[in-house]
This record gives structure tokens, C-alpha cells and sequence, in this order.
């Protein structure tokens, strides 16, 4: 069977181990992260290039203008988005390309990126990410609450994508060989369009 590359979009509610499994992928697949750009300054742990592409506000406005974005946002007075670059780079290198993002963002790109698989990484159960949470120890109580209350809007978007993984605390192994597993069904998948960009939308 022919091999075909493959976009995973990944996303699922915060704590449930994204990250995690995104650099568990890259060790055991090589699978490109897709790294977005932003137009803020890099925080102190920040990297140029592994955590973002930093660019001044004039540099991302004219990559706008030249078209080079698949999609972008002004988000509080910055821009942020992610360039065509990292996806139809790694694509054209026969690299497979997996996408982290939140609940936005999965919406946004099952509209605009034919042909990709759109993954939910789901935890055992709502307290097993709370307690996740709190054990990060990143969380004040206000912003636990708000991340209590994406959870309703992730959890609403769960029948809308092509599979579901549990990732259990202490399980991070079973949870990437189950992806991995889908990575390898859908490259030989000849129902799976191939991997189309549509127009960006700012």
C-alpha cells in the first residue's frame, strides 16, 4: 500500500498530557510539531523556533501580506498564528505533522485543512484532571476555574472528531502506541483525502 503523509490535529482539555504526548511522538515517529509564530517577546524558558517563531510586528505583518500564513489572529494587541511553512515544509519531506491545539483551534482547522485527522486526548475522568491540574501547580484558584470551565466546551466537541484516546495518569506509553497505531491505519487509509490547505482566514 502507498504511504501517504498525515496531519494529526491534537487537542483536549488542559492537563490532560498534550505536550507530553506531542514530544513522546516526535521521539518515537519523528513527526514535525507545527510551531506557531507570534509577535510577542519570548518569555524568559522561551526558545526561538522550539516554543515559537518570534517575529516583530513588522516581520508577521508582512509574512501577511505575502500570503506565507495558513491562518492568524490579532489576540490582545498581538499577532499569533501559524505558517504555511510548517505544515507543506515537513508534508513535502514526507514528514507527518501533528497540530496542538485547544478546543478554537480544532474547529478552526477541521474547516480549512482537508484530508487531516482530528484526535481528542481525553483523561480518565473530570477529577483525574482537576487533580492534574492542581498537582502542576500552575494554576491560581481563578484560573482553575476558568480552565474548569473550557472543559464544558472541549468535552462539547468530542463527537466531532475522527478518534478518541485515553491517556491515563502513569499510562503516557499506551495512549502514544494508540496514536502512533492511527497514524499508521491512516496513512494507508484510501478514503482519507489527501492533505489540502484551504484560503487562510485572519
Amino acid at each position: 500500500m502507498s504511504r501517504r503523509q498525515v496531519v494529526v490535529i491534537l487537542h483536549g482539555p488542559s492537563g490532560v498530557g498534550k505536550d507530553s504526548v506531542v514530544e513522546a511522538l516526535r521521539e518515537r515517529l519523528g513527526i514535525h510539531r507545527a510551531t506557531s509564530s507570534t509577535s510577542r517577546p519570548p518569555r524568559e524558558y522561551e526558545e526561538d523556533g522550539v516554543h515559537y517563531h518570534f517575529l516583530s510586528e513588522r516581520e508577521f505583518e508582512e509574512k501577511i501580506e505575502r500570503g506565507e500564513f495558513a491562518e492568524y489572529a490579532r489576540v490582545y494587541d498581538q499577532w499569533k498564528g501559524l505558517e504555511k511553512r510548517e505544515l507543506l515544509g515537513p508534508l513535502a519531506r514526507g514528514q507527518d505533522v501533528i497540530i496542538r491545539t485547544d478546543v478554537q483551534g480544532a474547529r478552526h482547522w477541521r474547516s480549512v485543512l482537508e484530508g487531516a485527522v482530528s484526535v481528542f486526548l481525553m483523561a480518565e475522568d473530570r477529577e483525574a484532571l482537576r487533580a492534574r491540574l492542581i498537582n502542576r501547580d500552575t494554576e491560581d484558584g481563578v484560573s482553575l476555574a476558568r480552565r474548569e470551565a473550557e472543559l464544558e466546551a472541549e468535552l462539547d466537541d468530542v463527537a466531532h472528531n475522527d478518534y478518541v484516546v485515553l491517556n491515563r495518569h502513569g499510562d503516557l506509553e499506551k495512549a502514544v502506541a494508540e496514536i502512533a497505531k492511527i497514524i499508521e491505519l491512516e496513512r494507508a487509509n484510501p478514503k482519507r483525502p489527501d492533505v489540502r490547505l484551504r484560503e487562510p482566514v485572519g
